[in-house]
């Protein structure tokens, strides 16, 4: 059977690796990435450019010609314009969408709305109101310091940490020119934070679940992991279990957690598609990757042995961790252990050496542009 994914980015490393194992052809359709065209498990990548032009017909042509049955969505744009265009696809053709419908979608993928949700339905978050120049009101019921944070962004993008309220109107309308709505925040101070990733079918069944705790990652107060453990939770787990029920969730969702206290749990945001650290499933033994063609082609769920305590980490990020941490010298695991049975590289290592460098190199130039450091640092 013939896979598409759609979009770029690192986890279609661990994504096309898992998929090829398990004996699938894969094959990825987004704007020109050399990540993926380095990927030793990716048959073919097509490039596309997906603006206003780009249609469901001319996926459905790219299907068609490849055979490919099932379409996973890999970005954040790329799994926002298939969820508005699920409906259309699916009704023309015999392609499977591994994506929500919108109006559940936009709920998921918008870290405003979310909150609210999670508000209206006991799920523990946390404070968070939308800013309406309210910042009297915002002061007094969620504080400072607190988080700038717009409706819609990806990777730590746009969120500024503010003090007192001037910082706030002046965060406020830098971010509302980039990113459109935006809330604010408690900021809840932690050297740690968890990811949670789950599939849960339409009659309320859920696969093999993946979580890690993340103890580096960049930018230094609060950003994408660069080293990650997994472990179990059952707290965490239970949390996320009753917000998928609670939206009517059907497919993969992948959570960010953050701890106020000793197992005081809070959801901070769902990423409704495949993040870059599911490499963390994949060598903890579980394939998300089959468990989503399984479900959507044969109506059923494989079942894996999930084994915690494997290290994911990803090279290019640490090593701007290791530039911008007072703890460089002193983390544990320490920064300098390259090599041990439980560690692994979410950049596809010796299995995807040149996809790893390409990976790389890319990092190192997005961290020399001015323009990307300032969007990713808004909280230090």
């Amino acid at each position: 059977m013939n896979i598409l994914l759609f979009g770029g980015g690192l986890q279609i490393l661990s994504t096309a690796r898992s998929l090829k194992e398990k004996g699938y052809t894969v094959y990825v359709a987004g704007e020109h990435n050399e990540v993926s065209r380095k990927c030793n498990f990716v048959r073919q990548c097509i490039d596309i450019t997906l603006d206003k032009s780009f249609t469901s017909k001319e996926l459905l042509n790219i299907t068609k010609e490849k055979e490919c049955s099932v379409v996973i969505p890999m970005e954040d744009e790329y799994a926002t314009w298939l969820s508005l265009n699920k409906e259309a696809i699916e009704a023309h053709s015999n392609i499977k969408c591994a994506i929500m419908d919108y109006a559940t979608f936009s709920i998921a993928s918008d870290k405003s709305k979310l909150m609210e949700f999670c508000q209206e339905h006991n799920i523990p978050h946390p404070r968070t109101m939308p800013i309406k120049d309210n910042y009297n009101e915002l002061s007094t019921r969620i504080g400072f310091p607190s988080l700038v944070k717009p409706g819609i962004s990806a990777g730590s993008r746009g969120i500024k940490l503010v003090h007192n309220i001037e910082e706030l109107r002046e965060a406020t309308r830098e971010t509302i020119a980039q990113y459109g709505d935006c809330s604010l925040q408690e900021f809840i101070p932690s050297n740690h934070y968890y990811n949670a990733m789950l599939y849960r079918t339409a009659d309320g069944t859920y696969s093999n679940h993946t979580i890690t705790k993340i103890t580096r990652y960049y930018p230094i107060k609060g950003g994408s992991s660069s080293f990650c453990t997994s472990i179990e939770n059952e707290a965490i787990l239970e949390i996320c279990k009753k917000a998928l029920d609670k939206l009517g969730w059907i497919g993969f969702a992948d959570f960010d957690i953050l701890e106020k206290g000793d197992g005081d749990y809070r959801i901070i945001e769902i990423n409704p598609r495949i993040p870059a650290s599911v490499h963390a499933a994949y060598i903890s033994g579980v394939h998300f990757g089959e468990i989503i063609v399984k479900d959507l082609t044969e109506g059923r769920l494989p079942q894996y042995t999930y084994t915690p305590g494997k290290n994911l980490r990803c090279l290019g990020i640490d090593i701007a961790w290791f530039f911008s941490s007072p703890r460089r010298f002193n983390a544990t695991p320490s920064w300098f252990r390259f090599f041990d049975k439980n560690t692994h590289y979410q950049e596809g290592g010796r299995h995807d050496f040149l996809a790893m460098c390409t990976s790389i190199w890319s990092g190192i130039k997005k961290q020399v542009n001015p323009e990307f450091r300032k969007q990713k640092q808004g909280m230090n």
